[in-house]
């Protein structure tokens, strides 16, 4: 069985990695006609500095688009008050154990695809990823099955993380039913948003402070770390790099994982490895309580109580889809 660590996708429009570790995807180019190539999906910039390989599996080389099952992090956050029950997340897995290590490459008679497989432990017996080429366009196609070992609810979430390092970028959403802010300071003494605050439109977020803040256009004024979940979402995201020219689409089936959270990760932490100098933005489909899923039960009045997680069966593999497109301006 081959150990490559990465295997590259080329086709006519595109050039992609896909990587063992998480079966994380990125970098990806797009490519145009009279159009510089577009590569939006962000790759951490210490992946290849001295001590890159001591960090914790998920940060080592952490990039792009990848799957999280269980989706949350495993220990609670500072601050998070007692109506907030807690939960046995079950394992110290951050973004599950499927995240944190390499998953097997799996041979494929067609040149335009990439797949892979991981056996976790837990109520997961196994899931298995492919990444394809969309033909003759400038797409590509995630398919992830996921096989249950025993009855369980799970949240879960697709992590696709976009780079804010390549000028003006404006997120464009569709229909929403509002949002809501962390419950506690995402990054402490760094956050800037309005713990639990709950709006309508992402260009007026309650800071604070005092005030509100555009989480729609890029990058901003200040540095910060943000956490904040939109509900029902319906419809695919676009982010149209101003700049570079090019529009990024991100689809999904809206039915599964209804809802949208995003990490706006702009410089807010400078302790290593981000050091001040990580810019990026997770547009993030998911089911379930921002990542605190696996370690709380929100408050019954909460927005996003009843987002539980997704039921799974192992009489019934379950298939989740997803889609990346580029279009030049």
């Amino acid at each position: 069985m081959s150990d490559d660590p990465t295997r590259t996708l080329e086709w006519d429009s595109g050039r992609a990695e896909l990587q063992r570790l998480g079966a994380m995807l990125g970098p990806v180019w797009f490519s145009a006609d009279g159009h510089p190539d577009f590569a939006p999906l962000q790759v951490a910039p210490w992946h290849a500095e001295p001590g890159a390989a001591a960090l914790p599996g998920i940060l080592r080389r952490l990039r792009g688009d990848w799957p999280c099952v269980p989706f949350g992090r495993t220990d609670r956050p500072a601050g998070l008050g007692d109506d907030w029950p807690a939960r046995d997340p079950g394992d110290a897995w951050g973004h599950g154990y499927a995240s944190n290590h390499p998953w097997d490459w799996l041979e494929t008679d067609d040149p335009h695809a990439l797949a892979l497989a991981i056996e976790p432990p837990g109520p997961v017996r196994r899931m298995t990823r492919v990444v394809e080429v969309e033909p003759y366009t400038r797409a590509l196609r995630m398919t992830l099955v996921i096989e249950a070992r025993e009855p369980c609810t799970l949240p879960i979430a697709l992590h696709p993380t976009l780079r804010l390092d390549l000028g003006s970028v404006r997120l464009a959403l569709p229909a929403y039913e509002g949002g809501v802010v962390y419950p506690v300071p995402a990054e402490p003494g760094v956050s800037l948003l309005a713990p639990d605050a709950r709006f309508e439109r992402l260009d007026q977020v309650p800071l604070a402070a005092g005030g509100t803040q555009d989480l729609t256009r890029y990058p901003l004024a200040i540095d910060t770390e943000e956490l904040l979940q939109l509900r029902e979402v319906d419809g695919p995201v676009a982010l149209h790099y101003v700049d570079a020219g090019w529009t990024l689409l991100l689809d999904w089936d809206h039915r599964v994982l209804p809802d949208l959270m995003l990490w706006v990760s702009h410089r807010g932490r400078a302790y290593p490895p981000w050091s001040g100098r990580h810019l990026a933005l997770g547009v993030e489909p998911v089911r379930g309580v921002f990542d605190l899923g696996r370690i709380a039960v929100p408050p019954s009045d909460h927005p996003l109580a009843d987002r539980r997680g997704l039921m799974l069966h192992p009489d019934e593999p379950f298939i989740l889809r997803h889609r990346l497109s580029a279009h030049p301006a």
